[in-house]
């Protein structure tokens, strides 16, 4: 950890009530193949307990993931201190004051998205879906980059009205809602009148959430991995984030 990262911690965790939240893939637990396998790597799940049991801490984990996949890989139990937000904010299990409702209509754009990206499978072999509430998503992870390439390239073609198309580290996301992981923080501190927020994202996803997020306004936003960001600070991977969580612990004392 630097020693700028170091004291941007230190006067966010001196604030009198604040947001930790982090994704999960690639910041809790590593990437890996099969996303089934996934899991945080050991004492962040842990350390994010002891601090969401803090007075004036409220944490979260908000991720791409639905919300069943996200509380079965992540151990975090449904009593637990811990919020967990799936779907990129479409799948919050508290009440949030943004719309996440998936009417009739939704559920029709969700059909004609799922037939448009059953036909991206088809035409690239070894690709494959995940469906969730919300959307589906076309996963490239694990076959040839030039059939990765063409298939997210055909996906991100597909034209569907008020359908949302959103690419990430090797997929591609059709959401039938506009809610974004950013907008989900925002609903979230506004729902425990938290003065500031620190976000710890790896993906493209992530962007949107840092860009609702400024420093200048208290809060504190941490890239994990390579890539362009619009987050504050860097850091290498989740081991590094157990790191980060722990300072956030250390300050709170």
């Amino acid at each position: 950890m630097t020693p700028d990262l170091d004291r941007a911690i230190g006067t966010y965790a001196a604030r009198p009530s604040i947001l930790v939240a982090t994704d999960f893939d690639g910041v809790l637990a590593p990437l890996v193949h099969d996303p089934s396998t996934s899991r945080p790597v050991p004492g962040s799940i842990e350390v994010l307990r002891d601090i969401a049991a803090l007075p004036g801490v409220f944490v979260t984990i908000v991720s791409g993931r639905d919300l069943a996949t996200l509380r079965q890989l992540s151990g975090v139990a449904p009593q637990e201190a811990i919020t967990l937000i799936g779907s990129h904010g479409a799948e919050p299990e508290l009440a949030l004051p943004i719309d996440v409702e998936v009417d009739e209509a939704a559920r029709e754009r969700l059909s004609r998205a799922i037939t448009a990206f059953e036909q991206v499978v088809d035409r690239h072999p070894g690709t494959r879906l995940e469906h969730k509430p919300a959307g589906v998503v076309l996963h490239t992870r694990g076959v040839p980059e030039h059939v990765a390439t063409a298939a997210s390239r055909a996906a991100l073609a597909v034209d569907i009205p008020d359908v949302h198309l959103m690419a990430g580290k090797q997929v591609v996301e059709a959401s039938v809602l506009d809610v974004t992981k950013g907008a989900a923080l925002q609903a979230l501190s506004q729902l425990h009148a938290t003065t500031a927020t620190c976000y710890l994202g790896d993906d493209v996803t992530d962007e949107k959430a840092f860009a609702v997020l400024p420093a200048d306004a208290g809060h504190l936003t941490i890239k994990v991995g390579p890539g362009d960001t619009l987050a504050a600070y860097r850091i290498d991977g989740p081991d590094d984030v157990v790191a980060v969580f722990d300072a956030i612990r250390r300050r709170r004392f």
